[in-house]
């Protein structure tokens, strides 16, 4: 769909300029996270998250400055004009055994399968500023405009694979001032054991 959420001048140009590089380099990049739901509650990011279909070492060939952040999980920064910029490959991720992190992270070339493993809808969300196209498969748009935090899918299993994902959740409700969905909420008690596993 085609955005009127994201306000003209909302993407500062070294932005734009990153995803002009990698998609004159063949690949696609979108900005996603927290710095896309703050745009679209008309705040200014303090940092930038983008997703691209681009591999780590393509990255690498692409910009001269690329930090290897995370790159079992295909995370880089790019230091770019002065700033840092994390860039994450799209990924879609096997079991959580540990109710932490996934066993095994595999590359994926569809931004609505990267979409698919994130943890809340507001979350889940994804914008080309190139083509000006938000991809909303989860309805991230409605419940940020009702100020809902709902899990993607079913929030048994959501919480279950990561256990930090209920601290998230109380830290979104605190921070934005969300309600809790009654289904997301109810979920919560059955994932305490996985939370229990998280460090402290």
């Amino acid at each position: 769909r085609s955005s009127e959420q994201v306000s003209p001048g909302s993407i500062p140009e070294p932005v734009l300029e990153l995803c002009r590089r990698i998609r004159a380099g063949g690949f696609r990049a979108w900005v996603v996270g927290g710095s896309l739901r703050d745009i679209l509650r008309g705040q200014a990011p303090k940092d930038w998250d983008l997703a691209t279909s681009a591999l780590p070492q393509d990255m690498m060939k692409l910009f001269r400055r690329v930090v290897p952040t995370g790159i079992a999980h295909g995370t880089v920064t790019v230091l770019f004009e002065g700033q840092p910029y994390e860039i994450t490959t799209l990924r879609g991720e096997g079991a959580y055994s540990d109710a932490r992190r996934p066993d095994q992270v595999f590359f994926v070339k569809d931004i609505e399968d990267d979409l698919a493993r994130r943890d809340f809808t507001v979350n889940a969300i994804a914008y080309d500023p190139l083509s000006d196209r938000l991809i909303d498969p989860y309805g991230g748009l409605d419940d940020l405009a009702r100020r809902r935090l709902r899990t993607v899918g079913r929030a048994e299993e959501r919480f279950g694979e990561d256990g930090l994902r209920v601290l998230r959740a109380a830290r979104f409700v605190a921070t934005l001032g969300f309600d809790l969905d009654p289904t997301t909420q109810a979920a919560i008690a059955s994932a305490l054991p996985a939370f229990a596993r998280v460090s402290k």
